[in-house]
């Protein structure tokens, strides 16, 4: 792997916007294809069954691609400065959101043919705790100086809907030692 050898300063300077917006992309396209493959799916479709289980299996292997990049940052013995990590957290609740999604839909999804996936939903929830896991483990490294604006730390904790079928965004601002993100949020009484 080649992280070891790029600055954590260069990593997201030049390496995560170019990976991480294609990992949330490929993602999204993933789900969009299971989606579509699933409710045809059955044990006589052999080659419908591959290709299902080869898209599964791509998600597992991003979601371990991106809990590496998350390693090997918590792997410097050093604070990490937010600054340098500041578009990881963002892309890496995107993903997993999606991931713990899709798993939760499982049954819908796949229409009662859920025992010819199972094992690869067990493991893309596996994968996503592991990723979890590390990113808090990476978020309590995380050195956040007053040189990080307030509006980039309200970044971390806004989420972005995975897209859908219908193929749109959605914002979800998340609370915060009991305030919204959100500014403007509270209403004056006159």
């Amino acid at each position: 792997m080649f992280l070891p050898h790029v600055s954590l300063n260069e990593l997201e300077r030049s390496v995560f916007p170019q990976i991480l917006p294609k990992a949330q992309k490929l993602f999204d396209g993933l789900i969009y294809e299971i989606s579509r493959q699933a409710s045809s799916l059955s044990s006589q479709n052999v080659q419908l069954k591959t290709s299902l289980r080869n898209n599964l299996q791509t998600m597992i292997q991003c979601l371990k691609a991106l809990a590496a990049c998350v390693h090997h940052i918590c792997s410097q013995d050093k604070l990490v400065s937010l600054e340098n990590i500041q578009s990881l957290p963002k892309s890496l609740l995107y993903v997993l959101r999606a991931a713990f999604a899709h798993c939760k839909e499982s049954d819908s999804v796949y229409c009662g043919r859920l025992n010819l996936v199972s094992d690869l939903l067990q493991a893309i929830f596996k994968e996503a705790v592991i990723l979890q896991k590390q990113l808090m483990e990476l978020l309590d490294r995380t050195d956040l100086s007053s040189k990080v604006s307030e509006m980039e730390t309200a970044d971390l904790v806004s989420v972005k809907k995975p897209e859908t079928r219908k193929r749109h965004t959605k914002s979800f601002p998340l609370r915060v030692e009991g305030r919204s993100s959100r500014k403007g949020s509270r209403r004056s009484h006159s």
